[in-house]
């Protein structure tokens, strides 16, 4: 059995949090929330964590700074950045994967939050399967044609992403 996806709400405005974690749990999905960067930080790196939905408006560190760091440490998990104001500033914009306004609907939100989760486990890395092709000795040099062009990188990983499609450096 698969666990639900854990979602990491951050907002300082309580009754969005409290509404946006009722909305994720009953679509499925489990949720933890925080109140200011720092506890998002703290959530975040102790946590398994899926996807962060943060507030870009907040006291102490702002949402671009708490993206940033997040995406530092884990850059594989997205960031959907949601504020009330339709314009925010570019550097706070390139942290996010994705911007949404508080005053899309709820559906707009929820669809969101799928094709993030959804493009998360599509590009997932596949350590386990590079590394138990490497233990079960299969010789790249004996590879031929395409096969041996998924491994040219040089650095033990593919040189396709998952869907089939070849990586550019």
């Amino acid at each position: 059995m698969s666990l639900k996806p854990m979602v990491l709400c951050v907002d300082d405005t309580s009754s969005i949090l409290e509404g946006r974690k009722m909305l994720l749990e009953e679509n499925g999905y489990r949720a933890l929330t925080a109140v200011n960067g720092k506890q998002a930080m703290e959530a975040f790196m102790a946590n398994s964590v899926d996807l962060v939905v943060l507030d870009y408006h907040m006291p102490e560190m702002d949402g671009g700074v708490v993206a940033a760091r997040m995406k530092e440490s884990k850059p594989d998990v997205p960031v959907m950045m949601v504020s009330g104001d339709e314009c925010l500033p570019e550097e706070a914009l390139e942290t996010a994967d994705c911007f949404l306004s508080k005053s899309e609907p709820i559906a707009e939100f929820l669809e969101q939050v799928d094709y993030l989760l959804s493009l998360r486990i599509l590009f997932r890395p596949l350590p386990a399967l590079t590394k138990a092709s490497v233990e079960d000795g299969v010789d790249r040099s004996r590879l031929n044609g395409a096969d041996a062009e998924e491994f040219a990188d040089g650095d033990g990983q593919p040189s396709r992403d998952p869907t089939g499609v070849r990586r550019t450096a």
